[in-house]
């Protein structure tokens, strides 16, 4: 079975985020994606007043950005790859407020799909 694409991932975490709203609160943020690799690509995940969302591109400035290759992407997501590990060994580089980042993987552990 082929692993879903980086745009399908981010879709699932858009319709996630949109369909359980009440456990984003306290997370408001912007927070860019620069993924690289053979399936790469620049997305959003924006948290606001109005609940959260997943874009492809970019809508907002970002308050935290995030750059890791898309297959780390696709482990880190599955849970076979620690975000604090993969900071530390250098697969993931963040900019921004480094508090948004903390609260990302809380996030995603609540919403992230099975890759």
């Amino acid at each position: 079975m082929s692993q879903p694409s980086i745009k399908t991932v981010f879709q699932m975490i858009d319709a996630a985020l949109k369909l359980d709203p009440e456990n984003l609160e306290g997370s408001e943020g912007v927070y860019q994606f620069n993924i690289t690799g053979d399936d790469s690509g620049t997305y959003q995940m924006i948290i606001d007043e109005n609940g959260g969302k997943a874009i492809e591109g970019t809508e907002k400035d970002a308050d935290c950005t995030l750059t890791i290759s898309d297959n780390d992407y696709r482990h880190m997501i599955a849970g076979t790859l620690n975000p604090t590990e993969a900071f530390m060994n250098g697969k993931l580089t963040i900019d921004g407020d480094i508090g948004l980042a903390l609260k990302l993987q809380a996030i995603l552990n609540e919403f992230a799909p099975s890759v």
